[in-house]
């Protein structure tokens, strides 16, 4: 696997919580968890844009939009209620718990893209070990809210 993608990956995930922290600061100051989300998101499309104008990137053409399924559009309705929901539960139910939550239903979800290759992916089929590992993860979850 290449170092730089999986140093990445695990600097991205590093940063889940803490956007969510600052999201759910930012809730408090602006005293709405859906204007804070909609901030977060207007600063990150900014940074997007900037990023595509001083890196050149081509822009499609306007059949390629026009031909795109519309689910694919959903990309960014999932960001938001991610943000959202994370602004909204995270305060409430801990940072941990939040957090193993995420990443068990992103397990299950995982689980169930690879078996069926949804979106592209390769075919992985399921197996017990992996439901065990999904298993452990939620009772890592309700060993962490016990306290």
């Amino acid at each position: 696997m290449n170092y730089l993608y999986t140093f990445l990956a695990l600097f991205v995930g590093f940063l889940l919580p803490v956007q969510v922290g600052i999201n759910a600061e930012l809730a408090r100051f602006v005293n709405s968890p859906l204007l804070a989300a909609l901030v977060s998101f207007v600063v990150g499309a900014l940074c997007l844009l900037a990023s595509v104008v001083l890196l050149k990137v081509p822009l499609p053409a306007i059949g390629k939009f026009v031909a795109m399924p519309v689910w694919v559009w959903g990309g960014g309705l999932i960001g938001a209620a991610v943000v959202l929901g994370s602004i909204l539960a995270g305060p409430k139910i801990g940072m941990l718990a939040l957090v193993g939550l995420l990443l068990a239903g992103q397990l299950i979800a995982s689980v169930l893209m690879d078996h069926f290759g949804w979106f592209g992916f390769p075919i992985q089929k399921m197996s017990e070990a992996r439901w065990l590992g999904i298993l452990l993860l939620m009772g890592g979850f309700f060993l962490i809210r016990k306290n």
